[in-house]
This record gives C-alpha cells, structure tokens and sequence, in this order.
C-alpha cells in the first residue's frame, strides 16, 4: 500500500525538495495535495477529505539526512 505514493516521491525528489523545502508534504497517488509546517496540521487538515491510509505525510526537511516518512494510520 502507498507503493505509487512513495514511488512519486523518489522520482520527483529535486523538485519536491526545491519547492516544499521545510514542509510536510501529503502526497496521494501522484499528486501533493497539500504543503503543511508540521505533521499534526497536515494529518487534521487531510483526515477531513481523506481516509486515513489512503495518504502519505512526508517531511522534507532542510538536511537530507534527516527525512522522515509518516504513513497515515491503517496504511497497512
């Protein structure tokens, strides 16, 4: 589950990175539905149009080194 969600953020990385620098991204299927500054905001914001595991939160922070990928509750 969330395999195209993942998979369009390794393929879209530098442009991600360029545009959401210091976001949590929501990305469902291919497409970032949504820019947040920090992950309860953007988990409250899309649990109001989307069901929980049908979306992936990613951080993309300032260092590389410190990315992190949420996964929406119930995504497995």
């Amino acid at each position: 589950m969330l395999e195209k969600e993942f998979e369009f953020y390794e393929n879209n990385k530098s442009a991600i990175r360029e545009k959401y620098l210091g976001k949590q991204v929501v990305i469902v299927g291919e497409k970032i539905i949504g820019a947040y500054d920090d992950i309860d905001e953007a988990y409250q914001e899309t649990i109001q149009t989307h069901t929980p595991g049908t979306f992936m939160i990613h951080d993309v922070p300032v260092d590389i080194e410190d990315e992190i990928i949420h996964l929406s509750p119930f995504a497995f």
